[in-house]
């Protein structure tokens, strides 16, 4: 095996001679040709550019160049840390590393370096017992130096303490004394006091290479000792965190720091080969380059937008972009500093800028976005903080400075965010929510309108709320639903500018709090037409209630809980049912003044087949909330509330009259067929159709006295009945096989002026319903599912027209009209 060299060298002791230095040349000059061709020199060096680049190098499989002996020179090596380190048996190493009895410490070396070696079967495995317990020790338990046997390792731990040594000395002797080949390497290092834009001027920092499993590794063992506190440059002053709570602790694990691409970002050789670079970077590129911590390599993260830790921002606004890892779970923040004999220190805090930085997760493309904004010039320091789950500090892992040339116009702070980042994150995927429509932190509010999905793979229950960035919550501006596996969030701004969209979600039934989860900054470009806040229903919650599913119904429906309603002005929704019920529909018209107006009586249902059926006729524009109420029957006590939606309608029914009014006991399986308005023509002959198969018989009744209703051949029960003078009321009563008695389940009323003069008016709506809704699509703010193809507008002044010709024609013919009447009724 091949021994150290003598310790206090500073060139390493390898053998040249013509032919081997010939070839080294040919070596380094064949690797930069061929990726100078591929780009590599072109950029500003990242931890993804030198990976390609070890990458390429290795695809064309060079021979490394040898020494004099035989021995590898310097050279990047053909297989990367993992590929020749076992993690199960790095684990038992270090386990036994760690047990090694503290009084071998005391004794000649080479008896610890045995121990901690004997159960070592390669040069990577003993390499790894020597560092993890070296890495390991307490320096504050090691000191009087005179009293230890000069070749023990706790002499040199006293020495390193008095600061008479240091960790690599002690790593080279111990190598050595295992027959592992290393040297020491000499250069400038960026460490924990280091400051960004600092000049790379001091040389006598050293660390090791060593020569294990044929290849160089580099390694500094004094960074793996390092446990430090600190808090930045003091001539950098916080403005902002992000949070309040984040710990400024930096360390260094354990780990050998075995990558050269994460080593160069520290560690800068005096001779280009001991980077073991295949792309070496040059001292003014390590000068520029952005200053990653250990843990910014530990995540996986990785530059995509700026490869150099100055960033020039000429308008106020700069975007900086970091790749992510898709398998493990972190979280992060951020801190940002102003320069402390900035000009804009004081402008700055009279402002009271706190929140200017958008820290949002790409989860599906693993991005993470920073995004600032900057009311002054200046210089300002950004350094991002991450941390896994599971552990319960942040830790530093890149810093840049930002030099602000111009400040953005009409800067103003970003909603307060609770989360300190944007858009979903661990906390969502934790609950199994899936962003379907908005996988970033922005959502935008095209004409102050949003919505927001998520997937869902478990029941999870919802809260809500919009804030503007003068931290005002909103009431009613959110409304959620839960449909199809699928959670809907739709939001309404009242006004431009941006806000803060917090989703708040727990597990169903989980007891306690809901968390914050996920949080989006909502900007709308320009002043919304539509104000009106959402109608103040059950919560903000759509859809289902509690009772719903105690009752056993399931939604068949084909329209959603918050809908557009069709342009014909009828909606219908179904629900199937597993034990009987009895409904109480509510309709209200939510108007702009904060008023109700019930239009309840333009609703029917039945139940067909174990499915109840809801008719909803929409007779004006504007927004809607239908409330349905049930009970498990008549005689239950209270109506409880089971299913809440909201209709939006830009177009009304075209000719919309009430529906007939049913009872509160309506029947199971009895269905109207017609008519279907509830208010019909006076003193005129009217065809009723019913399906009704459990009946005895089925009456009519108006102030010309009752008429039987017969069935037909297809087993509806059908029947003319002379309707009464105005105002009068028909009834339809029943009578069910085994009941003597009769009762009502179904109430029209006559009245044929109101039938005339609302058709006019109803007429009148829709036509402007239609101009309104032109408008709207020239301007190009129609909602996209709105069906336009259906409109009935061709024909509606003709219409309009007839309907006044008809009107006078009836008032005519009024008295005739009455007396045939009565002559077919009674005649029958």
């Amino acid at each position: 095996m091949l021994n150290a060299y003598n310790m206090d060298s500073t060139t390493p002791p390898i053998l040249f001679h013509a032919t081997s230095r010939r070839k080294e040349k040919e070596f380094w000059e064949t690797i930069k040709t061929h990726l100078t061709y591929k780009g590599f020199y072109d950029k500003l060096p990242t931890p993804r550019l030198l990976r390609e680049a070890m990458d390429e190098y290795r695809s064309i499989r060079l021979e490394p160049p040898l020494d004099a002996t035989g021995k590898p020179l310097p050279y990047p090596a053909m297989t990367s840390k993992r590929d020749i380190v076992d993690v199960e048996t790095i684990d038992t190493i270090d386990a036994h590393a760690l047990g090694a009895p503290r009084v071998l410490a005391y004794e000649d070396m080479y008896k610890l370096v045995k121990y901690l070696t004997g159960e070592c079967s390669t040069d990577v495995e003993r390499l790894r017992a020597i560092f993890r317990w070296i890495a390991s020790q307490n320096l504050k338990q090691w000191h009087d130096e005179v009293s230890f046997n000069r070749d023990s390792a706790a002499y040199y731990l006293a020495r390193i303490r008095a600061k008479k040594a240091n960790h690599n000395q002690l790593l080279q002797r111990m190598c050595s004394l295992a027959n592992i080949y290393c040297v020491k390497i000499r250069g400038y290092v960026k460490g924990v006091d280091y400051g960004l834009g600092q000049e790379l001027t001091d040389c006598d920092s050293t660390w090791t290479a060593v020569l294990v499993d044929g290849a160089w590794r580099l390694l500094d063992v004094y960074w793996a000792t390092c446990h430090r506190v600190h808090s930045g440059d003091s001539s950098w002053e916080l403005i902002d965190d992000g949070q309040s709570d984040i710990s400024s602790l930096a360390s260094m694990s354990s780990t050998p720091r075995g990558m050269p691409k994460q080593f160069i970002y520290s560690h800068f050789p005096v001779d280009e080969k001991w980077q073991l670079l295949a792309r070496p970077v040059t001292l003014e590129e390590a000068k520029r380059m952005s200053l990653l911590k250990r843990n910014f390599f530990s995540l996986g993260m990785d530059i995509i937008s700026h490869p150099c830790y100055v960033v020039e921002c000429e308008y106020g606004e700069e975007q900086i972009t970091f790749s992510t890892p898709a398998d493990v779970k972190v979280n992060y923040k951020y801190e940002l500093y102003v320069e402390s004999d900035s000009d804009s220190v004081d402008e700055l805090q009279n402002l009271s800028l706190d929140r200017y930085v958008l820290l949002e997760k790409v989860t599906k493309e693993n991005l993470l976005n920073v995004k600032m904004r900057f009311p002054a010039v200046g210089k300002y320091k950004l350094k991002i903080l991450a941390k896994e789950t599971d552990e319960r500090s942040y830790y530093y892992t890149v810093t840049y400075i930002i030099d602000v040339l111009r400040p953005m116009q009409n800067c103003r702070p970003l909603p307060k965010n609770e989360r300190g980042e944007w858009g979903p994150g661990l906390d969502t995927q934790e609950l199994g929510l899936d962003p379907i429509t908005h996988d970033t932190g922005e959502v935008p509010a095209e004409d102050g309108k949003a919505e927001v999905r998520f997937g869902m793979t478990k029941p999870v229950e919802f809260k809500h709320k919009l804030v503007t960035t003068d931290d005002q919550e909103l009431p009613h501006r959110v409304i959620h639903r839960v449909e199809n596996e699928e959670a809907v969030f739709n939001i309404r701004v009242p006004d431009e500018g941006e806000y803060a969209f917090n989703v708040y979600a727990k597990e169903a039934g989980a007891h306690g709090e809901f968390p914050n989860v996920c949080n989006y900054l909502l900007k709308c470009d320009e002043e919304p037409d539509d104000k009106q806040a959402f109608p103040d229903v059950a919560g903000d919650q759509l859809g289902p209630t509690a009772a719903f599913r105690q009752l056993g119904m399931q939604n068949v429906s084909l329209m959603p809980a918050l809908m557009l309603a069709p342009v014909t002005g009828e909606v219908t929704l179904q629900f199937k049912l597993s034990r009987p019920a009895v409904f109480l529909p509510e309709l209200l018209l939510h108007n702009e003044d904060g008023s109700k107006t019930d239009f309840s009586e333009y609703t029917m249902w039945d139940i067909l087949g174990g499915v109840a059926t809801f008719y909803i006729t929409i007779p004006r524009v504007g927004m809607y909330s239908m409330a349905i109420r049930a009970k498990p029957s008549v005689d239950a006590e209270h109506f409880t509330p089971i299913f809440h939606s909201i209709i939006d309608a830009i177009i009304p029914k075209k000719q919309c009259l009430p529906c007939p009014q049913q009872s509160i006991d309506w029947p199971a399986e009895c269905h109207v067929v017609k008519p279907l308005t509830g208010v019909i023509a006076a003193r005129e002959l009217v065809h009723f159709e019913i399906d009704f198969p459990k009946a005895t018989e089925l009456v009519a009744t108006s102030g010309n006295g009752s008429k039987l209703l017969k069935k037909n051949a297809n087993g509806l029960w059908e029947g003319e009945v002379l309707s009464g003078n105005e105002d009068s009321v028909i009834t339809i009563s029943v009578r069910q096989s085994g009941v003597d008695d009769y009762h009502y389940i179904l109430t029209y009323k006559a009245n044929r002026d109101e039938i005339v003069g609302e058709r006019l008016r109803q007429l009148d709506r829709y036509k402007d319903a239609v101009v309104r809704a032109e408008a709207l699509r020239d301007a190009g703010k129609l909602p996209s599912n709105f069906d336009w193809s259906k409109i009935e507008n061709d024909e509606d002044m003709e219409e309009l027209e007839n309907t006044k010709c008809t009107q006078t024609v009836l008032t005519l013919l009024t008295a005739d009209l009455q007396l045939t009447s009565q002559y077919l009724y009674y005649g029958e």
